[in-house]
């Protein structure tokens, strides 16, 4: 009986040829690191040829570039699957940054830049256009928007808690504490979360009308 399989698409044999040059770069690079990673290497760990790999990528800051995306999508992928079933907003942040730093902790990769080429991995996890920054910032102001709506409703404060939050979990992933990563997440969020409420309730206007209606301290009543 004849195979009634369909015939893979053009868009998906496509897809699938990208992406196995990206694992193919983030292997490579993970063996010999970004400085020595060739294009040769990536296409024979491949299989493919070089021609394919440059019509794909027509450079090697490119290809990284991508090797990059895609493992911050990957992270930001485990990260939120960490607290798709967390509505309490101090367990939401601890999960998400308990992720982060599990996830950041044990790739294979970042560990590998961390001993042997800092100087290259820095720029590429602190730029405050880089995929890194971008992606785990608005992560963190999606679970704060939909699942921690008591910390802020002001936008640019929302903003500005998920820049925190990101630039810490770089920064620990850069330089790790000696700490579990478990402890490190409650502190953080515990901190956090106890902060941008404090912050909050100063932040909200005092009703003149109730002022007006409570005598001052110390004052007599005539």
């Amino acid at each position: 009986m004849p195979d009634a399989r369909p015939e893979p698409s053009a868009a998906a044999e496509e897809l699938t040829i990208r992406q196995r040059l990206v694992d193919a770069a983030l292997a490579t690079a993970t063996d010999h690191g970004i400085a020595r990673l060739s294009m040769a290497d990536v296409a024979r760990r491949a299989g493919l040829s070089r021609q394919t790999l440059y019509r794909y990528f027509p450079s090697k800051d490119a290809l990284i570039a991508t090797v990059v995306l895609s493992e911050t999508a990957a992270l930001v992928e485990q990260i939120t699957t960490a607290t798709v079933d967390l509505d309490d907003p101090l367990e939401a942040l601890r999960a998400s940054i308990l992720a982060a730093l599990v996830g950041l902790r044990t790739h294979p990769l970042l560990d590998r830049l961390l001993s042997t080429e800092p100087d290259s991995l820095v720029p590429i996890l602190t730029t405050d256009s880089g995929p890194v920054v971008v992606h785990v910032r608005a992560l963190v102001e999606s679970i704060v928007a939909e699942r921690t709506p008591e910390l802020t409703d002001d936008p640019v404060g929302r903003r500005r808690f998920a820049d925190v939050v990101a630039r810490l979990l770089i920064s620990y992933a850069v330089n790790a504490p000696d700490d579990p990563p478990e402890v490190v997440a409650d502190y953080v969020a515990t901190f956090l979360v106890l902060g941008a409420l404090h912050a909050g309730a100063e932040a909200v206007p005092t009703d003149p009308r109730s002022a007006e209606s409570e005598p001052t301290r110390g004052a007599t009543t005539p």
